[in-house]
């Protein structure tokens, strides 16, 4: 690669980068100062009160390292922007996983534009509306998406092995369920390429080491049932439409790709492979999220994820072989792209409702002048509340 190519290609990939960010935020923007029930504001007072060893603490019963370790950026702030920078943080980090996303699908590609439209999934994933735009405690899932594409990657495996580790370390950190995203890693075992396959059992090892952690720390029967006690599992009248896509697009989706795969001129098309991997974690991904937790949009939002850019891959092989009817296909695929987008892209209604966080510390201020060893609730959108010590709040 030239000079000038190098300098094109970072600029490109710093241009991506600030195009996420205005996504994002502007996605975010009505829930700014907000902060959602689930997980509400727990893990913040958690980083005030406690040194970083607290990054540890379980929540409930498992480990969720990426939230608590946001917590402690955010707790660096005066209590008054504690909304603000949360959703800051949280939104900082979706974008870096977008750029990260952009970089292993770039291996594959070596095509800018492909990788930033890769990329871009994430950001602007419709079923992120309802509760993890912003949310410090939604951090795991993105996180889990991001991971389970670089699996499916072999030249990104090769290219950024100690990068997908640490990623991959954190989010098994932060939840038992990336386990089932190693599926592409197990049939790369058998790679005839003896530095790829080390790499990938280092990998493997990272995975089923933080489930080990995870399982151990829950107890066995806890991880089997997930939560059965509290998830909903059952369709429901007048569901939606936001619902059922969410529940059966990603599987039905990587369904279809798997048949249309395994057509001649599709067969040996260029990302034939990453297409088949990404088709099994996405199945397996939607149907044990779904087993775990039920009807649940936060749950969506990987398995989503993934379908979208097995599609994109998919146009790409597609259009290529069939190029009389190129247009046809693209404009269909952006029409199908972005009517849930522009539907589904301000954050919705769990994390838009309630008062504002800067308001409801300006009233708890008050309160706390005159009770200055108490504690007072802040309420959080949609509901419930957050108890905090009035020497938090009234603190400078």
């Amino acid at each position: 690669m030239t000079n000038k190519q190098t300098v094109v290609k970072n600029w490109w990939f710093i241009a991506t980068g600030f195009v996420y960010t205005l996504l994002i935020f502007a996605r975010d923007w009505k829930a700014i100062d907000r902060i959602g029930a689930d997980t509400g504001y727990t893990y913040v007072p958690d980083a005030v009160r406690e040194n970083l060893w607290v990054v540890f603490k379980p929540f409930p019963e498992y480990f969720e390292i990426s939230g608590r370790a946001a917590a402690e950026i955010v707790a660096l702030f005066p209590i008054r922007y504690h909304a603000i920078a949360s959703s800051t943080v949280v939104n900082l980090i979706w974008v870096a996983l977008g750029l990260f996303i952009y970089a292993m699908v770039f291996q594959e590609s070596k095509n800018q534009v492909l990788s930033s439209l890769s990329g871009l999934v994430l950001i602007v994933t419709p079923h992120a509306n309802e509760s993890s735009i912003g949310n410090i405690g939604m951090i795991k899932f993105p996180l889990t998406a991001a991971v389970a594409i670089a699996f499916c990657s072999s030249r990104a495996i090769s290219k950024y092995p100690k990068l997908i580790a640490i990623v991959a370390l954190v989010a098994g950190l932060s939840q038992p369920i990336l386990f089932v995203t190693t599926l592409p890693l197990l049939w790369l075992t058998k790679s005839p390429d003896r530095e790829l396959r080390r790499k990938v059992l280092s990998l493997l090892m990272v995975v089923y080491g933080t489930f080990v952690i995870q399982v151990l720390k829950v107890g066995l029967s806890t991880a089997i049932q997930g939560r059965s006690g509290s998830s909903v599992k059952s369709l429901w009248p007048g569901m939606g439409l936001f619902w059922y896509s969410g529940i059966f697009f990603p599987t039905l989706f990587a369904l279809f790709v798997v048949a249309v795969n395994s057509v001649k001129p599709i067969r040996n098309t260029k990302f034939s492979q990453i297409r088949y991997f990404l088709c099994a974690s996405t199945i397996a991904l939607a149907v044990l999220c779904f087993i775990l937790g039920g009807i649940a949009d936060r749950y969506f939002v990987a398995p989503m994820t993934l379908a979208w850019i097995t599609g994109i891959l998919f146009l790409v092989d597609f259009v290529d072989i069939f190029k009389k009817i190129k247009i046809l296909m693209i404009a269909t695929a952006f029409i199908f792209a972005i009517v849930p987008v522009v539907h589904w892209f301000e954050a919705g209604w769990f994390l838009t409702s309630g008062p504002t966080w800067t308001s409801e510390v300006d009233r708890a201020t008050e309160f706390c002048r005159d009770h200055p060893d108490s504690e007072v609730e802040l309420l959080v959108s949609p509901w419930g509340y957050s108890e905090t010590y009035c020497w938090q709040v009234v603190k400078k």
